[in-house]
């Protein structure tokens, strides 16, 4: 699933490559995948819109419309969003681009969302499991709807005081408690396990009895690997790949996910893999001492 790295890139992507175009027309081969409202009025509503802005909450991708309408995007587990030129035929949700293309990658091939852009451009979101949401909802409405996120991670004021705040009485193990979006915003499987390495800390130690310098490891953790991850566009072991169709690097320098039976990069240790939260979990058992 796309974490905050990951959304981040596309964000940054998406005000570089569509604000100020207008959309010129909606189509899909998967209606479901436009959660709110019909597709029929979601198609007639979009259409003429200017993109104003691009920007983001949590794992949301927030496109600002004119006309106090705003397009809201989670990418789920396989959803990715792609930016190309109109010229690039689209068939049956695949790309027609030619052999080597980032386009032609297979992890791009399942289209089930085209915008059509002013400016030859077409915005399509990608999604292997059709798991993603599109929303298009008033701009007023937002709000409301992102109301129960915790603080962004990366955000100034997201102080120690206010991180040791955001788990105050939380009682599950801690790589439990960092994935949970009301607690903070946008970390996932990936980088609460890098985020703990780092941080030398045990994956189901309970968050109630982690120690004050613990909880300063972890706080100091938390911007240094996801501004890394932003910094390298993100971790495509699996699905993810930017609105060029590319693959991040975060990847090629992750220290314990999905690294089972590879040796620790501190310690030699192997990587142990285990269950937190039912989520697959890797950690060092010599380096993350419980």
């Amino acid at each position: 699933m796309p974490e905050l790295p990951e959304v981040e890139t596309v964000k940054e992507d998406l005000k570089q490559k569509i604000v100020g175009a207008r959309i010129l027309e909606a189509k899909t081969d998967w209606e479901k995948i436009v959660k709110e409202p019909s597709f029929d009025r979601f198609s007639q509503q979009i259409v003429g819109k200017k993109i104003v802005d691009v920007s983001r909450r949590a794992k949301n991708i927030i496109v600002t419309l004119s006309a106090e309408k705003t397009l809201l995007i989670h990418l789920k587990m396989t959803g990715h969003l792609l930016v190309a030129d109109e010229t690039i035929p689209i068939v049956n949700g695949k790309w027609v681009a030619r052999p080597g293309s980032s386009l032609a990658d297979p992890q791009n091939q399942f289209i089930h969302l085209i915008l059509d852009l002013d400016t030859h451009k077409v915005l399509a979101l990608s999604d292997l499991r059709k798991f993603a949401s599109v929303r298009l909802v008033s701009t007023e409405k937002l709000s409301e709807i992102l109301a129960d996120y915790g603080p962004e991670p990366l955000d100034p004021d997201f102080t120690f005081d206010r991180f040791k705040e955001a788990l105050k009485g939380r009682k599950g193990p801690i790589k439990k408690v960092l994935m949970d979006q009301s607690v903070i915003a946008g970390i996932g499987n990936i980088y609460a396990d890098e985020i703990l390495f780092d941080a030398k800390i045990y994956p189901k130690t309970p968050t109630l009895k982690l120690t004050k310098d613990q909880l300063r490891r972890i706080y100091e953790s938390i911007p240094k690997i996801l501004t890394e991850a932003i910094r390298l566009r993100g971790t495509s072991t699996s699905d993810f790949r930017d609105t060029a169709g590319d693959k991040g690097s975060y990847g090629d320098v992750r220290r314990v996910y999905r690294k089972h039976g590879e040796p620790c990069p501190v310690c030699g240790t192997k990587i142990e893999r285990i269950t937190v939260g039912g989520r697959g979990t890797h950690f060092c058992p010599n380096y993350q001492k419980h």
